[in-house]
């Protein structure tokens, strides 16, 4: 009970925090001081600026660290992690994993199935082992991504970087995480055995291949991003 009122608490605040952030100050009828309008441009429709100060990725990524940023780009990447992270909130109430879009497993609770289906003793106890470390190699990875956030933020905030630069570059690390996870994940489904259950191969690579494809439109400013977002904007427009 106390994790559903936790949950509930925690996307009630980020409802809240979106509307404030990504509606305009005008629209919000809020006040702001002088300080925060040198910003406030950024978020207006159909605005590209050249935020503060110099990011932490300069010399890693450029030129695509020191791009302008729309916020259309900005809203889009938002929506889309909150989609990619949304099927791994619901397991706080949800009993199954959801096997489309999470990497679905071998463990000791399948061993009786397996052996239904023709595994050797030796076929099974891989599945099983493996598909324990194929957590812990989604733990690691997921442990690195909070590690890389906080640090982005941490050293260009430090630096005077306008927030919006820092949000974008944030959107950067998910980016790169959602490329390797596509990776692990592609590497996992062509084992032999695999270790992945069948009922997630297909449903789980396809979902990070469009999720990888989402983030890097909603930070790219190229004619092929702005084609993406224009497309599945207008595609969930009604």
């Amino acid at each position: 009970m106390q994790s559903k009122t936790l949950l509930f608490a925690l996307l009630a605040a980020v409802q809240k925090v979106s509307v404030v952030a990504f509606v305009p100050p005008k629209a919000t009828k809020i006040v702001l001081p002088s300080a925060a309008i040198t910003t406030s441009r950024s978020f207006e429709p159909n605005a590209v600026v050249n935020p503060r100060g110099s990011t932490a990725l300069s010399g890693l990524l450029t030129p695509l660290a020191d791009a302008p940023i729309s916020t259309e780009g900005l809203t889009f990447g938002w929506v889309v992690i909150c989609a990619a992270m949304t099927p791994y909130v619901i397991q706080l109430v949800a009993p199954q994993p959801l096997g489309f879009f999470l990497a679905n497993y071998y463990g000791g609770q399948d061993i009786a199935e397996l052996k239904e289906d023709g595994y050797t003793d030796e076929q099974i106890e891989h599945l099983v082992e493996s598909g324990r470390v194929a957590e812990v190699d989604w733990k690691v990875r997921f442990a690195a991504l909070c590690l890389a956030v906080t640090t982005i933020a941490f050293f260009e905030v430090n630096d005077g970087v306008d927030a919006v630069r820092v949000l974008r570059d944030s959107y950067i690390a998910w980016g790169i995480f959602y490329v390797e996870a596509t990776r692990l994940i592609r590497e996992q489904a062509l084992e032999e055995p695999s270790i992945l259950k069948i009922e997630s191969r297909f449903g789980i690579q396809l979902w990070h291949v469009l999720v990888t494809i989402l983030l890097w439109a909603s930070i790219s400013e190229t004619y092929t991003a702005n084609a993406i977002r224009t497309f599945v904007t207008d595609l969930f427009t009604f």
